[in-house]
């Protein structure tokens, strides 16, 4: 089912915040908090060499990350969400602001664990509908 009202989205449009603002602040435990805890998170990014196939690998790249990458504030638009039982479906468009094209096509796959969503699976990708790739 979409979801269309902000009582039913704002948990949503909370794990997205938080989870931007783990990047901002470089919190990589917080990060890690926000995925579901058993080890078997698929991970697509926008960059090479980036992607992961459990979570212990994710964090650490995202670790390596945090200690020289250059992360830049967002923009996002066109937030989907989609919720059936303890498993939803969020769909958004990122930019960054400093190069908004091509923006970033991004699903999160999350399921609810003890009333807390998790994330599962992200996948980004370039949109290739747009110049800048």
């Amino acid at each position: 089912m979409r979801l269309v009202d902000d009582q039913h989205l704002a948990p949503f449009r909370k794990l997205l915040d938080e989870y931007n603002q783990c990047f901002y602040e470089r919190d990589i435990e917080r990060l890690q908090n926000l995925y579901v805890a058993d080890e078997d998170v698929i991970y697509f990014d926008n960059h090479q060499d980036c992607d992961s196939y459990n979570l212990t690998d994710h964090i650490q790249k995202v670790a390596n990350f945090f200690k020289s990458g250059n992360i830049v504030p967002l923009s996002y638009e066109n937030l989907v969400f989609y919720q059936f039982g303890q498993s939803a479906c969020m769909l958004v468009k990122f930019r960054y602001l400093d190069r908004p094209q091509a923006g970033i096509r991004t699903s999160f796959f999350l399921e609810c664990h003890d009333t807390q969503w998790k994330i599962r699976h992200i996948h980004y990708s370039f949109d290739p509908n747009e110049t800048g790739i």
